[in-house]
């Protein structure tokens, strides 16, 4: 049975509204999905779930959809969350028991309700969660374009999504925003005609400050949610950071219950576990029933079935052609460490002094440029710019799992600029994307801090990467890319001052430098 007048109070008097799935046979558990993205979208995970014996309740956000409020992303829907659980395990159709599914916005919303602890939930199982502040919308506190995009498929109660799937006009908005040399707080005005409260008011907190960490559990709420989770991201999703930050902050909790997958998936993969996309192409053996995986677990979790065969160790990858278990996150402790060497990457760092550097005009369109999204993750080998640092061939075949460092010593005599560090690999005449590092000059040694650079200095930055997992052949090769920020990212003019309000007036050209003999990239090698 499908009832699509489901409507459920909050504590003020808004009410929110959605759909229910039900199983045959009642009272029965529910998963419970609360989305901005459309209530009556999820038909098929509906029917898989009823049919494996749960309700599926999918509850618009307040003011999406049929829901009544006002949307303000990311800041209410803990308090919701809580409201609509109590009301389900209320119900006489109910068990009592309610987890929760799905995956990006959806599954912030699962830990921001968890850290609300209400009494009937049993678990949640959140997908590339974003976690505001530090993946979305200002990834390294540098914010994307994407960001106007992203506010205009959400703005008011209907899905602008035909709009939001034209991906040329928005790459054009963005792309003119800065030939016109217009501050970046104007794109809101460039691409829809109005101003956007929520992008202004995002764009007030550029470093991460508690007008983020709100938004999010606390460390003491971590430590409450004792209920188990299963985390699902993918080695090219956007959203890894943020899923693996909610995994980092809570299994440091004694005795937390934390399940993590990470599989060769973008950011769509972690729900539908597409195996081709951006380029690349993986072998059938990663494919997974990732609805089935879940109705699974969350038997296991209610204690009425068994724990899914394919769980067996609280960490499973995928690495090469098998699904891998471990204990923890790989981590080394052996690596693959280069060190970059004129145009080179080498095995040892250099004995003499090397320092190359890297001219950024923010009026200038070089080094910007980035692959389509068809081909996002692969590109000609010739096409890489900016310092572009190639190895030789590796020689041997290498079992490559875990996040990868960097240690990066730059000067400049620039108050403030933003570089990003791309790793490759080079097989064949292709470059294979292995992950990035943004980061802003000002924001150095921490996102919630921001200072001039020292123009007097060599400064050494540390940088983190993204998981990767792969077995290289005896020919393959590694790249090391410094560049300036690419076209996904707002432009910054270089003065030090607000980023958001600068024009091409405010812009100062320079070099930043890399002190090659002080710089190095490693890779985990997984034993």
């Amino acid at each position: 049975m499908v009832d699509l007048g489901l409507e459920v109070p909050m504590r003020d008097g808004v009410v929110l509204r959605g759909v229910r799935y039900s199983p045959a046979a009642l009272p029965a558990p529910t998963i419970l999905m609360l989305t901005p993205y459309g209530a009556d979208r999820r038909h098929e995970d509906g029917k898989f779930f009823a049919a494996r014996g749960f309700h599926f309740v999918c509850v618009d956000c307040r003011g999406r959809g049929d829901s009544g409020g006002e949307f303000d992303p990311f800041a209410g829907d803990g308090r919701d969350g809580h409201d609509i659980v109590q009301w389900i395990a209320a119900q006489p159709w109910s068990s009592g028991d309610v987890v929760m599914y799905g995956g990006s916005y959806c599954g912030f919303v699962q830990w921001a309700i968890a850290a609300t602890q209400p009494p009937a939930l049993r678990a949640i199982a959140p997908a590339a969660s974003v976690y505001p502040g530090v993946d979305f919308p200002n990834p390294g506190t540098i914010f994307e374009a994407y960001v106007v995009q992203w506010l205009t498929l959400v703005n008011g109660h209907r899905m602008n999504d035909v709009l939001f799937k034209d991906g040329q006009m928005w790459r054009s908005i963005a792309l003119d925003l800065v030939a016109q040399g217009r501050p970046f707080r104007d794109l809101d005005i460039a691409a829809v005609g109005c101003r956007l409260p929520v992008f202004q008011e995002w764009l007030d907190h550029p470093s991460y400050d508690s007008y983020w960490a709100r938004l999010v559990p606390s460390a003491e709420q971590f430590a409450g949610i004792t209920m188990p989770v299963l985390t699902v991201t993918g080695q090219y999703d956007d959203d890894q950071q943020g899923a693996l930050r909610y995994y980092d902050q809570h299994i440091v909790t004694p005795g937390a219950r934390h399940d993590l997958v990470i599989g060769p998936w973008d950011h769509s993969g972690t729900r539908t576990g597409e195996r081709s996309f951006g380029g690349l192409t993986f072998p059938e053996s990663c494919e997974v029933d990732l609805r089935a995986l879940h109705a699974d677990w969350y038997d296991w979790a209610l204690g009425r079935g068994e724990r899914p065969a394919f769980l067996t160790d609280r960490v499973v990858y995928f690495h090469e052609d098998t699904w891998v278990p471990s204990a923890g996150i790989p981590s080394g402790p052996q690596a693959l460490t280069l060190y970059p060497s004129g145009k080179l990457l080498a095995r040892n760092a250099s004995e003499e002094t090397q320092v190359v550097e890297l001219a950024i005009d923010p009026r200038k369109d070089e080094n910007r440029d980035i692959q389509p999204e068809e081909t996002r993750f692969v590109s000609a080998i010739g096409s890489l710019s900016g310092l572009v640092h190639t190895s030789s061939p590796v020689g041997e075949v290498l079992d490559l799992a875990g996040r990868p460092w960097a240690s990066l010593t730059l000067s400049s005599e620039l108050p403030d600029f933003d570089v990003v560090t791309e790793i490759y690999l080079l097989r064949g005449e292709q470059a294979i994307w292995l992950g990035e590092a943004p980061l802003r000059a000002r924001h150095r040694d921490s996102i919630t801090t921001a200072s001039p650079w020292p123009s007097t200095v060599e400064i050494t930055v540390e940088l983190s990467f993204p998981f990767v997992s792969l077995r290289t052949t005896v020919d393959d090769r590694f790249a090391v890319v410094v560049r300036p920020a690419h076209h996904r990212y707002q432009v910054n003019q270089q003065a030090g001052g607000d980023i958001s309000r600068e024009t091409s007036a405010d812009a100062v050209a320079g070099v930043v430098r890399l002190v090659q003999h002080r710089s190095s990239v490693s890779l985990p090698l997984s034993l």
